[in-house]
């Protein structure tokens, strides 16, 4: 089920990076600054192919969507260059960030994975979070490296890695919210994610279509609400329902998605003692 997120915004990414680095070739800039862009996108492209041809377990895939959609925010920095080409400086810095966050959440996963091989039996094995923290001190040693390198002066330096840290950070949060919307989908019960409902025939013959976000028992309360004392039934649960299909009790005390399928349709007893 998706959620706002596409492989297309990846792949868009990668294509937009690859079409820059053809266009600013072929502008034949001959600035150092200039070069040091093409530099700086080629190690970015590098590390987008890396994330595109990235294999993971298949209990890794909702951390994978997270993976391509934080190296997908490279897309906004490169469009907003583009359209003002200002600030050289900056748009370096903002490239490192892109490429170190990227980098640093890809060697994050493989460790993961090279990790669930190997304790595949194991309860206990190091989370992907932990792997991101683990390696973000060699980051910023690189990122201090890359400071140090600057010519421009220490102050503008620090400016520069200070630009190049919010990048990192924002991306690693882009990363963190979509892995949490991912593994809330593949929580969601498969009868709630199709919208469809149970229909439900109670004991006066009334058919009652539901979705299983509402409280059945509820339901039932209400709508025997005036039939005598049948409300007090349904507190006391003196009731049965019953697959139409197979006639066997549904036992309400399971899970709800054991208990109910998909457009499977159920019918109510009054139990009188």
């Amino acid at each position: 089920m998706g959620f706002g997120f596409s492989a297309g915004d990846f792949i868009a990414a990668l294509e937009l990076v690859a079409t820059v680095i053809d266009a600013l070739r072929e502008s034949g800039g001959a600035s150092s600054e200039y070069r040091e862009i093409v530099g700086q996108l080629y190690s970015l492209e590098t590390a987008l192919i890396r994330v595109k041809r990235l294999e993971v377990d298949p209990t890794q895939n909702a951390e994978l969507v997270s993976l391509q959609q934080a190296a997908a925010q490279c897309q906004l920095t490169i469009n907003s260059f583009w359209k003002k080409k200002e600030d050289v400086a900056r748009f370096k810095a903002d490239l490192v960030g892109h490429t170190e966050s990227i980098q640093l959440l890809l060697m994050a996963m493989q460790m993961a994975s090279a990790t669930l091989h190997e304790k595949r039996h194991e309860q206990q094995a190091q989370s992907l979070a932990g792997r991101v923290q683990a390696s973000y001190f060699g980051c910023m040693q690189r990122l201090s490296n890359i400071a140090e390198s600057i010519q421009s002066g220490l102050e503008e330096g620090k400016k520069l890695l200070v630009m190049t840290t919010k990048v990192m950070q924002t991306n690693i949060k882009v990363f963190q919210v979509v892995l949490d919307i991912q593994r809330i989908i593949t929580t969601i019960p498969g009868q709630i994610d199709r919208q469809q409902p149970i229909y439900f025939i109670d004991a006066l013959g009334r058919s009652s279509p539901f979705h299983l976000e509402f409280a059945l028992v509820s339901i039932l309360k209400v709508n025997f609400n005036k039939v005598g004392h049948a409300s007090d039934m349904i507190k006391r649960g003196e009731f049965v329902i019953q697959d139409s299909a197979t006639k066997k009790d549904v036992n309400l005390g399971m899970e709800w998605d054991l208990c109910f399928s998909p457009g499977q349709r159920v019918e109510m007893s009054m139990v009188f003692k």
